[in-house]
């Protein structure tokens, strides 16, 4: 008998984090799951870090280089379950984290990605629990409108999420030309076929963001994501799906702010339907680089949670 789920990890250079993320996942009170971790060429001690930890349910695949949607591809490809929970070797789950998407799986089958609640880890001391607009902290259910309930925060995050394999045989895998936020296009192809189920009121996965704001791996050729511009013809149907990539647009170009890259921005400002942004956005976009990276410098000392920045009004 497969188990009944498949978690698949991707690693990469991640020797501090990987050997607390896999306690974390064999420590889950559901027990009937494999574990993929599939090592994309480290360069250092990570697949060492995984080696310590004794449980016959993890498999080590290793690989050259390849990238993350490849290697997150090569781990799906591998699992034996039909239910695919992901997690990256830097995060962490709560004990229920399986238990509770097995039984969001028994309560509502044959969905698109099942999801449960999750946090935001910023700092060691600052953490803030995803908000889904318009969604209440004991919603759960089949998710009614995918684009505008993620409006704050995306309903589906990679740790806190799984997909079934026949979701993945019809809208496609991880794609490879697409360099940054990868979730990001799957989960839009998922909601343009399928239901999301969310489960708020259980919230099991940490999100780990202490190393977001690292720039110093920036690539000008990688930088506008690809799905950015894919969905125009969906964006002109779906006003909700148009909100949500434009905000999806005015954080690409945040990012390009704070990394002195506004060579960049002309395209994107041009997408951008400027009634989906709040007051506050279309003043950040016309504020000088170092206001911004200064207003952002402040608001982890003042402990504000970013997303009054990036949420819809």
């Amino acid at each position: 008998m497969p188990p009944f789920f498949s978690v698949v990890i991707p690693l990469y250079n991640k020797e501090k984090y990987i050997k607390k993320t896999l306690e974390t996942v064999i420590n889950q009170t559901f027990e009937d799951f494999e574990v993929i971790v599939v090592n994309d060429g480290s360069t250092d001690n990570s697949v060492a870090e995984v080696k310590k930890i004794d449980d016959y349910r993890i498999t080590i695949f290793n690989q050259e280089n390849q990238g993350l949607s490849h290697t997150r591809n090569n781990a799906i490809s591998y699992a034996k379950a039909n239910y695919i929970a992901m997690i990256d070797a830097d995060d962490y789950w709560e004990p229920n984290h399986l238990q509770t998407l097995y039984d969001l799986i028994k309560d509502y089958p044959n969905q698109g990605a099942y999801c449960t609640g999750y946090t935001l880890k910023k700092t060691e001391s600052i953490y803030h629990r995803a908000n889904f607009n318009g969604l209440e902290k004991n919603f759960r259910d089949v998710v009614p409108d995918f684009f505008k309930h993620s409006l704050e925060h995306c309903i589906a995050w990679v740790g806190s999420t799984c997909i079934p394999k026949y979701v993945f045989e019809k809208v496609g895998n991880f794609d490879p030309e697409i360099y940054s936020e990868q979730d990001i296009d799957l989960y839009i192809r998922i909601a343009l076929n399928y239901k999301f189920v969310l489960d708020n009121s259980s919230v099991t996965a940490i999100y780990n963001r202490t190393m977001d704001d690292n720039m110093s791996n920036f690539n000008e050729k990688k930088a506008i994501p690809k799905f950015l511009n894919s969905y125009k013809n969906e964006e002109k149907q779906n006003p909700n799906l148009n909100r949500y990539m434009d905000l999806n647009r005015f954080a690409t170009l945040v990012f390009f702010k704070l990394s002195g890259k506004t060579n960049l921005e002309e395209a994107l400002l041009k997408a951008i339907d400027f009634k989906n942004l709040t007051g506050y956005q279309r003043l950040i976009l016309r504020l000088p680089n170092s206001v911004v990276r200064w207003l952002f410098k402040i608001k982890d000392r003042l402990k504000l949670n970013p997303h009054f920045i990036f949420k819809a009004s």
